[in-house]
């Protein structure tokens, strides 16, 4: 296991170039990302198809599962939106339902997990996070960023999850949920740990990054 004090200075001493083409091995075979065998670009490179998952809707990063537990202490997991990236505070951000499940699940048990998978890349990333309801000003600030059509999912009268006769019967009310706001709440995704996975043909490659820890190691694929 490698240790490392200056960790946002260590993930800066890459010359990798994560826009370009990858390596094609000289006896053939699929493309070879330029990070094959050097940990920090790793974990460099998984932070960048992040940031990426926030500006592409193309992107498979740009719908990962969410992971909480539920209050009889089981697993449940869902798909979110990530709608933010800071790669040099480690926290992700993605938007939700106050009367959503996962809000009083995450109000139980703040830890929860986060799975991205890239099948162009070969690339997935499991993550440890602490979740957190923002407030305040970067609650303002998320709000501001919402599209029209966004809100309207945040100005259905039902909670999330209640049963219905017919699909038709969900209502809105712009006047009533304040456009929304009333139940829109973002959700801030401190990451904790990353575990890198790359499956490539000349040999995959796994690595654990602990960010409360500033530790890396290589792992068995």
């Amino acid at each position: 296991m490698e240790t490392r004090q200056d960790w946002s200075i260590l993930l800066g001493m890459s010359d990798v170039n994560f826009d370009q083409k990858p390596e094609t091995p000289k006896r053939g075979g699929p493309p070879i990302l330029s990070c094959y065998d050097d940990l920090a670009a790793s974990c460099a490179y998984g932070w960048s198809m992040l940031e990426r998952g926030v500006k592409d809707r193309k992107s498979p990063f740009h719908t990962p599962s969410v992971a909480t537990i539920t209050a009889n202490r089981g697993p449940t997991i869902r798909t979110i939106v990530l709608r933010g990236c800071d790669t040099e505070a480690r926290n992700l951000r993605f938007h939700t339902d106050t009367r959503s499940g996962k809000i009083a699940e995450l109000q139980a048990n703040p830890q929860g997990a986060m799975h991205f998978y890239d099948a162009a890349t070969k690339v997935q990333l499991r993550l440890g996070v602490r979740l957190e309801m923002l407030s305040g000003a970067e609650y303002d600030a998320a709000w501001q960023a919402t599209q029209p059509m966004s809100r309207e999912c945040y100005q259905v009268t039902q909670a999330p999850g209640s049963p219905l006769a017919s699909p038709q019967d969900v209502g809105f009310d712009a006047q009533a949920t304040r456009d929304g706001e009333d139940h829109f709440v973002p959700v801030r995704a401190q990451v904790e740990t990353m575990e890198w996975l790359y499956l490539a043909a000349r040999g995959h490659r796994r690595a654990h990054f602990d960010f409360t820890q500033d530790t890396m190691e290589w792992l068995v694929p």
